[in-house]
Order: C-alpha cells, then sequence, then structure tokens
C-alpha cells in the first residue's frame, strides 16, 4: 500500500472514530481558508459551457458553469480500502456523481476501477496499450511516462482560462512547487492533488497521565525522552503490579505516519527518505548521512534496553494502535490527527490523557521537523479528450463544495451518517495550510464564545469541543488536535519559529529512482531493522556504500542535475 492510500485509510479510520470531518494528509494533505465564485445557473452559464470551440478560446470562462447539453467524461479510479456507502449508492451514484450532472452538466462514466492495491498494475496495463479515459489519477512516475509518450493534453492555457480562484490560491499555497512538478518543458500536463506537507510533520504523543502519576515532566530533550521511556517500561504507569508497558512504540516500517521514527531521527538533526543540501548547497540524501546513524545507536540502546517493544518488526502502525488504546504504550511520534486512533481508548478508559508535544532535539539547537514532498497523485487528462477542461471544471468544483463560499462539508465532507463521502469525488486536494487556519479560527472563536466568523467545517469542530468540554468524551479528538494547546498549535510553532526542513527535491522521479528505489528502500528497511535489534551500528557504513553503488549515486547526480536547471 503507497503512503497515500495508508494516509487516506487512516483518514477514514479517524473519521469513524472521532466523528469529525478532519481531512488529513490525505493528507496527507490539508489547509485553506475559503475564497471563490460562486456557480451560475445553467441557464446563464450555457454560453460559456466549455464547448470545443470555448475550450480552445483565451476569453475567461465560468470556472462552474454547466454544460448544457450535459457532456459524458470517462475516468477510472481505486477503490479504497474500507469505503462505504449509504444504502443504494456506489462508485457510480453517489452524492458526488449526481453534483457532477446536476450541478455542472458532467455525466461521469468509469471505464473500470479497482481495489487500490491493484490500481497501479491495472493503469499500467492501459497506459502501455494507449488505451486512457478522459481523466486518470496517476502517480509521478506514470506521469513522467505519460509525457515523454506524448499521451497527455496540454492544460496549460486551459488551466488559465477555467481555473477558478479559489483553485489557483489552493495550488499556489505550497510556492509553486506542485504545479512546477506536474510541468513538463514549460507546458502543465496534470493537475496535482494538492496536500499539506506540513500536515505530514510529526509530533510526540505522550501519556501525561502517566507523567502525572510517575512525577515526570514534559520531554523537551531526547534524553528526556530516553529516560521517560524507561519510567514508563519500569514505573508500572498502568498499576497493575505487571512489567507489560512499552516506553515508545515503533512500527515495522520503521518510518510513516503512525509510532514511525521520523521525528525521532529528527531530534538527533537527522532526515531520512529527505534531500537536502550540504554545506557546499548539493542535495544529499539524508538517510546515508551521519546523524542518522547516531539515531539508530540511539534506538539500538533503546531496544537493548526494553524500551521498545521486541517484536516491533512484525507489527503494523494498526497492531501499535491497539497497544495504545490498550493502555500499553506511553509515547509515539506521528501526524498531528493520530490522536484519532486513540478515540476507542479514552471512550473505555477517560482518565487517559495524551498531549503532543513538539519534538524534543538532542542538544541547545531546535529540532526541526522534516516535510516530505506531499504530492503523490496527478489528475491527467488522454490527448485528445474532446471536452479536456472538464478537469479542471470538475476539480473547481470540489474545492468550492469542501472549502469554498458555498462549502457543504455535512453533505460532500462527511455526511450526517458518518460516511466518508469526500472519498468519492473523482478529483480532490486541500490547500497545503487548511487545518493550521482551521485551528486559529477556532482558537479565536472559543476564546471569543463567538462562533459566527467560522466557515462550515470550522464551526462543526467548535461545537464538537463545546460538547467535549461540556462532558462528551467522544469529541476528546477534536480538542487535542484543533483546541489551544492541540496537536496544530505544534505544527503553527514550527511554521511560525521555522523549525521545519522541506524535501529539497519535488521533481518528477528520475530514471535511477524508477529503475532502483525500490532495491534501496528494501535495503534501508531491512539494514536499520538489524541494527535497532541490536546488529552492528558498524552495518550501517556497509550501508551507505552500498546504498551508493545500487543506485544512489546515480540518483544523487540527477537530483541534483535538477537542481542545477531550476
Amino acid at each position: 500500500m503507497s503512503d497515500n492510500m495508508k494516509t487516506k485509510k487512516g483518514i477514514a479510520l479517524l473519521l469513524s472514530s472521532v466523528l469529525v470531518m478532519t481531512l488529513a494528509a490525505c493528507s496527507g494533505g490539508n489547509e485553506e481558508n475559503n475564497a471563490s465564485s460562486t456557480a451560475s445557473s445553467p441557464a446563464e452559464s450555457a454560453s460559456a459551457s466549455g464547448s470545443p470551440s470555448a475550450s480552445s478560446s483565451s476569453a475567461p470562462a465560468d470556472p462552474l458553469g454547466a454544460y448544457s447539453p450535459p457532456i459524458e467524461v470517462s475516468a477510472v479510479r481505486s477503490i479504497t480500502e474500507g469505503m462505504k456507502f449509504n444504502e443504494g449508492e456506489a462508485i457510480d451514484n453517489n452524492v458526488w456523481s449526481r453534483a457532477y450532472e446536476s450541478e455542472l452538466g458532467i455525466k461521469l462514466k468509469y471505464d473500470w476501477t479497482t481495489p487500490a492495491a491493484q490500481y497501479d498494475q491495472k493503469l499500467n496495463i492501459s497506459i502501455a496499450s494507449n488505451d486512457l479515459p478522459d481523466i486518470t489519477p496517476v502517480n509521478a512516475a506514470q506521469l513522467k511516462r505519460l509525457v515523454e509518450d506524448d499521451q497527455l493534453e496540454d492544460l496549460t492555457s486551459l488551466y488559465e482560462q477555467y481555473g477558478s480562484e479559489l483553485t489557483k490560491k489552493i495550488m499556489g499555497e505550497d510556492g509553486g512547487n506542485a504545479i512546477k512538478s506536474a510541468t513538463f518543458d514549460g507546458k502543465l500536463y496534470a493537475l496535482p492533488n494538492m496536500s499539506s506537507g506540513i500536515g505530514q510533520t510529526h509530533v510526540l504523543w505522550v501519556r501525561t497521565d502517566w507523567l502525572k502519576k510517575l512525577g515526570l515532566s514534559e520531554p523537551k530533550t531526547m534524553d528526556d525522552v530516553v529516560n521517560t521511556a524507561k519510567s514508563f517500561v519500569t514505573g508500572d504507569p498502568d498499576g497493575n503490579g505487571k512489567p507489560d508497558t512499552y516506553g515508545l512504540g515503533i512500527n515495522k516500517d520503521i518510518f510513516g505516519f503512525y509510532a514511525a521514527m521520523d521525528g525521532f531521527f529528527n531530534g538527533y538533526h537527522a532526515y531520512p527518505n529527505t534531500w537536502v543540501k550540504d554545506a557546499s548547497g548539493k542535495l544529499v540524501n539524508g538517510s546515508v548521512l551521519p546523524e542518522t546513524k547516531t539515531a539508530l545507536q540511539k534506538l539500538q540502546d533503546m531496544y537493548k534496553d526494553g524500551l521498545l517493544d521486541k517484536e516491533f518488526g512484525t507489527k503494523d502502525a494498526t497492531k501499535v494502535s491497539e497497544s495504545a488504546n490498550a493502555g500499553k504504550l506511553g509515547m509515539y511520534y506521528g501526524y498531528f490527527w493520530n490522536i484519532g486512533w486513540q478515540q476507542d481508548g479514552k471512550n473505555a478508559d477517560p482518565t487517559m490523557e495524551w498531549k503532543p508535544l513538539p519534538l524534543p532535539t538532542a542538544d541547545a539547537t531546535p529540532a526541526k521537523a522534516q516535510v516530505p514532498f506531499a504530492i503523490s497523485t496527478y489528475y491527467v487528462v488522454k490527448k485528445g479528450a474532446e471536452h479536456p477542461e472538464a478537469a479542471i471544471k470538475l476539480l473547481n468544483f470540489d474545492y468550492e463544495k469542501l472549502w469554498g463560499a458555498t462549502a457543504q462539508p455535512d453533505v460532500y465532507n462527511v455526511d450526517k451518517n458518518g460516511i466518508a463521502t469526500f472519498g468519492y469525488a473523482l478529483l480532490y486536494g486541500e490547500a497545503p495550510r487548511k487545518n493550521l487556519d482551521a485551528h486559529l479560527n477556532v482558537v479565536k472563536a472559543l476564546e471569543a464564545n463567538d462562533p459566527s466568523p467560522l466557515n462550515a467545517e470550522e464551526k462543526l469542530y467548535y461545537d464538537n469541543i463545546v460538547a467535549y468540554r461540556g462532558g462528551d468524551v467522544k469529541m476528546w479528538g477534536n480538542e487535542r488536535m484543533y483546541g489551544p494547546e492541540g496537536s496544530l498549535s505544534v505544527l503553527q510553532g514550527y511554521t511560525a519559529n521555522g523549525n521545519l526542513v522541506d524535501d529539497a527535491y519535488f521533481g518528477a522521479p528520475t530514471q535511477g529512482m524508477t529503475d532502483n528505489k525500490a532495491t534501496l528502500q528494501k535495503l534501508q528497511l531491512e539494514t536499520f531493522t538489524r541494527i535497532i535489534m541490536s546488529g552492528s551500528i558498524d552495518e550501517f557504513n556497509k550501508f551507505v556504500t552500498q546504498w551508493s553503488d545500487l543506485g544512489g549515486k546515480t540518483i544523487t547526480d540527477e537530483v541534483n542535475e535538477w537542481q542545477a536547471a531550476q
């Protein structure tokens, strides 16, 4: 399962457990305020409906104008594991598909759908046979291949003509890197699925009720993290008289969105899986730098001392979350929305209390959280499609109904039955600052006891926090994310204080990445796992050499050629 799909699954679990409309990181991704033009009626917009003659014109078009008569647009898509529908509905008959037809005059027809795990394989067959629908979600490698094979429509002028004010605002909030990543030789060939890199940074989640019970302060340094983990193992924080608690959670993939070590490594100023600049300004991969070796040594020491689960190599994020909910885990690193996975534990034991903390540091220099390049999915239009502008109109509509002035989050985000309807949208995206801005607005409204300035989504968070403070423990997760001391306040602190390290490479996959990335990832996971589980730390030096020989040097040369051309 790709990181993007893991994130979507995580969001769905959060939504069902907390019953809020937090959209992380589909993470990835995540954040924005409203502003948009509203849709005109079909009669008013018929002349700007995006007919072939209109689409070739340079005149401004109605971003949400309906086609009259309606048109049919073909597409393919994956179906996320656990996707649920209301009775009588399906992926081709739901609130989104009906709105596309009634409000845009676009009849969406799926040539095929498939479970997410099989999507890339099935799509690659379609690409090889030059058998694409009008609109296709692709990954970065597939986008590059399609551009090279001349299978895609140039969207440059169409985006300028049909893109709504809101769409262009959201697309530009990352400084333009998302659009750049979809641009080849000056031509825009795809619409990025916008997400939040900031929303994929780590915080340290800590059982503060255990801290209080054991007389401990909140950890601020990496030594504090180690010592707190030791107290959580030896101090019997659950009070059952048995040595059955773990200090720090870690999942079998080591890195990722929950109980992952990205934030731990960041505490030692290491940035694995991220391209950073060295002293000379060249791009280097953080996985092979000395700081990563230092962090691995610390994890090995913690494993030897029993502060990590001895069987972590067999446990995924879900298994680790089960330990946390059962009251057997005291700390873990993860995303701002991970607290949703602890709601079941809070419901069962209202005395359980988790708090998000900024990343502790190993020395006097503040830790900086690594920020991945957040775009993993792109929407492309096949060359020769009759209405290529329809993809842009669909994206305008999605942004408007989710984040715009006429947004209806209780319909298009999560409905009254708790169904995550946002997953039905063919095109999707979130502004990088959507959740950060929502947090700031909600806190301001709570302080003023006045929710009137809030948009519909923010008002829901406000109401849920008020409900929690009134005694509804099931709304606790909202307080822990959007409240004054919530996880988004930690991310806002990173932003305000400049404690972020962006992935410096945001281009399409290089040939070396296409050929060697899977091999290098496998090598890294196997080596790091062995080192943590008491293997020789000298294996790291061997790993660096192997990484370079198995394609790492080639990739490094390629990304530096890319940087020189920027």
